[in-house]
């Protein structure tokens, strides 16, 4: 074999090399920060767990006076392909760089350290509870539907956060819908212009966890699940970070065709959360059910309708509980002009085929959902619970509710409707303990009330 270089001259050789495209410079790998949030959670059980996320190559360790432990790995960074199912028009991977860890709370100690996050450990008794939902900033290509996340007021979150802290409640329930920025921001757009997009850990950094990181290393949550989170949206950024339950990270299913089947990362037991010796949350996952009906010879169906028994069972096991899931049932549709519209949820079938009538079963005082993005709250003259919708945390909402034609209405046939209150400001609730129930209090972006009610066994005073 002839050797060229030998023979041709040195400048034709580096001519004939500048043929070739040289490949381009690798990218920068992005600076390394460590611990980004770190927070205390509740898990099925029922249980605490303290829950970290990190860009280190290793989880922390939890450390304490006297003591540390190691966190271990719930999921590691990595890609995931769009979620099956999506309907979004633009879709791209689901890019996750953060390493997600998980520990379980140590008995017997009041503090731990993580890194340089110290947390508290959750009171014997949790009396004040803060509640927010449907948070995100709405960015949703298939519905022509931006909203100026960049804008303080047009995207109020990070100040119903700050007027959280304040208040110093020992719990904070999440009541679902962090995650909404599923569609890149319209090159016109000022408003929300430069912000991520998808279902990777940047869109999950941006919606909730960068906002809520002071709130999620004061306060312990607990977080309920809803259609944001279902696995044919934010799914896989739910099981990874926020799922209850406890170990490895949970997957979504690849695809699921079949009518009447859902992935199976959209089913979670539900799991009590003790408040007191009296009282607790019972947490369900109505994520995936949705506003559609659920076939009832469907394995969904069957499934959902063992879970509802499994809620029967958990509310014996305290004097009062609350029932808190995403989707109401027994709540009102704002519209533009305030009429009412019954709420639609497929779960609505399965509760009236387990407790007909009632709906709930027999120690439900109060149930609490997110999904309308509003405030309102109902006590019945007939035999329900009362209802209380908190979707008012921060997503992009239209529409209200006409009071009188609240009061006259049926949210379903033949509920009556003795007490309606309702507003369309964004802003939290807070819920304080009282001998006989709850006492509600419902606050501005600014910390103003905005309603004051008190519920007393399942009857709602306002």
């Amino acid at each position: 074999m002839i050797h060229l270089a030998r023979f041709l001259p040195l400048a034709l050789l580096l001519a004939l090399a500048g043929c070739a495209t040289p490949p381009p410079p690798a990218a920068p790998a992005a600076p390394r920060t460590g611990l980004q949030q770190a927070w205390v959670q509740a898990v099925a059980g029922p249980g605490w767990a303290v829950r970290a996320l990190t860009d280190d190559d290793a989880c922390p360790a939890l450390r304490w006076e006297g003591g540390s432990a190691p966190m271990r790995e719930r999921s590691a960074p990595g890609e995931e392909p769009p979620p099956p199912g999506n309907t979004q028009p633009e879709r791209k991977p689901s890019r996750f760089t953060l390493r997600a860890c998980e520990a379980a709370w140590p008995a017997g100690v009041s503090r731990v350290q993580v890194g340089s996050v110290s947390l508290q450990a959750p009171a014997a008794e949790l009396l004040r509870i803060v509640v927010i939902g449907d948070t995100g900033c709405r960015l949703k290509a298939s519905e022509r539907d931006f909203q100026a996340c960049n804008d303080a007021y047009a995207w109020p979150f990070p100040r119903v956060l700050a007027q959280a802290l304040k208040l110093k409640p020992d719990l904070v329930v999440h009541v679902g819908d962090y995650h909404y920025r599923e569609s890149p921001c319209p090159a016109a757009l000022a408003g929300c212009a430069d912000s991520p997009w998808g279902y990777g850990d940047d869109a999950w950094q941006a919606d909730f966890f960068q906002p809520a990181k002071a709130l999620l290393a004061a306060v312990p949550w607990v977080f309920v699940r809803g259609n944001h989170e279902a696995c044919n949206r934010a799914g896989q950024g739910w099981l990874r970070y926020l799922d209850a339950a406890t170990g490895p990270a949970r997957a979504c299913e690849a695809e699921t065709a079949a009518v009447g089947r859902v992935n199976e990362g959209d089913f979670t037991a539900p799991f009590a959360v003790p408040l007191s010796p009296r009282s607790q949350l019972i947490v369900f996952d109505s994520s995936q059910i949705g506003g559609g009906p659920v076939p009832p010879d469907s394995p969904a169906w069957a499934r959902w309708r063992q879970q509802l028994d499994r809620v029967a069972e958990l509310a014996g096991e305290r004097a009062q509980s609350l029932f808190v899931n995403h989707h109401p049932s027994l709540a009102y549709t704002p519209s533009l002009l305030g009429t009412p519209g019954r709420a639609r949820s497929g779960l609505t079938p399965l509760l009236q085929d387990a407790t007909p009538g009632r709906l709930y079963p027999p120690g439900v005082q109060a149930t609490v959902h997110g999904h309308l993005h509003i405030h309102e709250v109902l006590g019945f003259a007939t035999n329900q619970p009362a209802s209380l919708v908190i979707g008012n945390g921060g997503s992009a909402a239209s529409g209200r509710i006409n009071v009188a034609a609240a009061l006259k209405g049926e949210p379903l046939p033949g509920v009556q409707v003795e007490t309606f209150h309702s507003h369309t400001e964004f802003g939290l609730t807070l819920l304080s303990a009282t001998p006989q129930g709850w006492h509600l209090l419902a606050f501005d972006t600014l910390g103003q009330p905005l309603s004051r009610c008190t519920l007393a066994g399942q009857k709602l005073r306002c």
